[in-house]
């Protein structure tokens, strides 16, 4: 790509173990790669040194205009803007396409923005100025990817203050790619954000909240159906979703989740979007629920598995009082007609208040929160986070082996106590004395019995453990969707706290200084929120899958004892 020139607005001290560049308000630099990515460009200082420069601290300078107009193009040549991914023409086309694409089954996430990546490239690369502003920094936005509930961090990286895994080089990945950056800066011009896309947060005895949803619903997942098109060569499973708000149910497949994940995923970003379960099944997911072979993605086991997941993660997102009433959500719920369908999502698809932007709409309470409070709260709700995914996996594991015990060594213990029972009562059963036959009678009733109990551990799992380990998978998920929402608000913070240093050494404005330090408290109000959002939500979940565990636990022990006792009475009568 050719070099650009741009002018610095901010101070920046780089790191040079990093690769990076320093640089002083005003100073020219030429931008030598736009590429780097996750908002980083790579520059040339007047002394020729080359180095890692953050997008956001400068502002590119407009070419000259040319003082006499270019010559004509030749009249064999294609229009230019044929080559260009903005022109109309090739986005509907592209749109079109995707449309098509997205109806086929396949395994990636659907987005338009697949599409759009090389065109949106080579429009930059004649167009330096089309990087400006954004919600992704200026950046292309990469094709976005279900996040994993379980992932390993990439060689080279380091912990955050907030004990969160980040890229060694990259003090500002997750916050610049998120567009917090641009937003603390006050890169972006319209502000004037209408009532319906206003959330708010509400300040409560318990602290900051998200403001509750006054008409609660539920949400059903049914009936799934294979279906099939182009008269057969694809197959597909169908989904019946009937909202409680008006029991009409609409069709979903797999990939309409997916899509939908998607797009929370890139409009919500101080909120962990829960990862949906997985398209296929791995062959620890089927050791998981204890089938030894292979299954079919077709299979009756599998379809009412993944239909169990999906059904917990739509009733996560409908107790969610900001996620359940998005746009995005309702359309996902409610739209019956293919036209509007196609409608809705491409409104979804180009929402003006993601990344970044999306704290435009957040209303907060007006009073300002002291950094220190808010680092202390951070740093106590990290060290939570940390603990508790480590608890969730070790817990899971424990009940993982605990199942298994119950569908093997349990079930084959006490069925060989009662086989052996059995075979006393056989030999007992060679003495045709009647003083004998009552006794013979109720051993071979306690090997029954044992037989039974062996039984009763195969399926008690289902009714116990299996409800606990969807618990503990669906936090696992959760809790691992949490580093990047911190290192958003981390990096707020920390471009608030060097604002007021810069302050203090007269290089910076104190108006300028105060709309940063106010821009922090809408990301810390927010993040807070969901803090205290999903403290809440655990306390109900945990509370109603214990009551679920323990109960089902008792029951099952009395009717063992009950069981038992039926033996007891035989041979005590014999």
């Amino acid at each position: 790509m050719a070099e650009v020139q741009a002018t610095a607005l901010y101070e920046f001290e780089g790191d040079v173990s990093n690769g990076e560049l320093s640089f002083k308000p005003g100073e020219t630099l030429t931008i030598v790669q736009q590429d780097v990515g996750e908002g980083w460009w790579e520059a040339r200082n007047y002394k020729g040194q080359l180095g890692l420069i953050p997008q956001a601290y400068v502002e590119l300078i407009e070419p000259p205009m040319p003082a006499f107009p270019p010559p004509p193009a030749p009249i064999a040549s294609a229009p230019a803007h044929d080559h260009n991914g903005w022109s109309n023409s090739g986005h509907q086309q592209s749109q079109e396409a995707w449309d098509d694409d997205w109806s086929d089954d396949d395994e990636a996430s659907s987005t338009s923005t697949g599409d759009g990546v090389g065109s949106v490239n080579q429009s930059n690369a004649s167009n330096p100025q089309a990087l400006q502003g954004g919600g992704n920094f200026g950046l292309s936005q990469a094709n976005p990817k279900r996040s994993s509930a379980a992932s390993t961090s990439p060689p080279g990286t380091d912990m955050s203050k907030y004990g969160t895994v980040k890229k060694s080089f990259n003090r500002f990945s997750q916050f610049a790619k998120a567009g917090g950056e641009a937003y603390m800066m006050g890169h972006f011009t319209s502000t004037n954000v209408s009532s319906a896309d206003k959330i708010n947060v509400i300040e409560t005895a318990d602290g900051l909240e998200w403001q509750p949803n006054n008409q609660p619903y539920t949400c059903a997942v049914r009936s799934p159906k294979k279906e099939s098109k182009l008269k057969g060569l694809k197959s597909f499973i169908a989904y019946q979703i009937t909202p409680s708000f008006s029991n009409i149910v609409v069709s979903r497949r797999y990939k309409h989740f997916d899509w939908l994940h998607v797009q929370l995923e890139n409009k919500f970003t101080c909120i962990p979007i829960p990862p949906l379960p997985d398209k296929t099944i791995s062959d620890a997911s089927m050791a998981r629920r204890g089938s030894i072979k292979t299954r079919s993605r077709y299979e009756d086991e599998f379809i009412d598995q993944r239909m169990k997941l999906l059904q917990l993660w739509v009733d996560r997102i409908c107790r969610h009082p900001v996620l359940s009433l998005s746009e995005v959500f309702q359309h996902f719920l409610t739209c019956t007609d293919e036209k509007k369908w196609k409608v809705g999502k491409r409104k979804a698809e180009k929402d003006e208040y993601t990344g970044g932007k999306f704290f435009l709409t957040l209303d907060a309470p007006p009073t300002t929160k002291q950094l220190a409070d808010v680092d202390a709260k951070m740093e106590t709700f990290c060290k939570f986070q940390k603990n508790m995914e480590d608890n969730m996996k070790t817990l899971s594991a424990v009940a993982y082996d605990n199942r298994k015990k119950h569908l093997g060594p349990f079930k084959r213990e006490y069925q060989k106590l009662g086989a052996s029972f059995k075979t006393l009562a056989l030999t007992f059963s060679l003495d045709s004395g009647t003083y004998s036959q009552q006794l013979t009678g109720a051993i071979d009733f306690t090997g029954d019995t044992y037989n039974e109990i062996g039984n009763l551990f195969e399926k008690q799992p289902r009714n116990d453990l299996e409800p606990l380990m969807d618990t503990l998978n669906e936090y696992k998920g959760m809790l691992g969707q949490f580093p990047d929402v911190l290192k958003v608000h981390e990096g707020a913070i920390g471009k608030a706290k060097e604002c007021v240093k810069l302050q203090g050494e007269n290089r910076m404005q104190e108006n300028a200084v105060t709309s940063v330090v106010q821009r922090a408290d809408v990301i810390s109000c927010g993040t807070l929120a969901e803090i205290n959002h999903f403290h809440k939500q655990r306390c109900v979940d945990f509370k109603d899958v214990m009551k679920t565990f323990l109960s089902a636990q008792i029951k099952f022990y009395a009717e063992i004892s009950q069981k038992l006792q039926g033996a007891l009475d035989k041979v005590e009568t014999s």
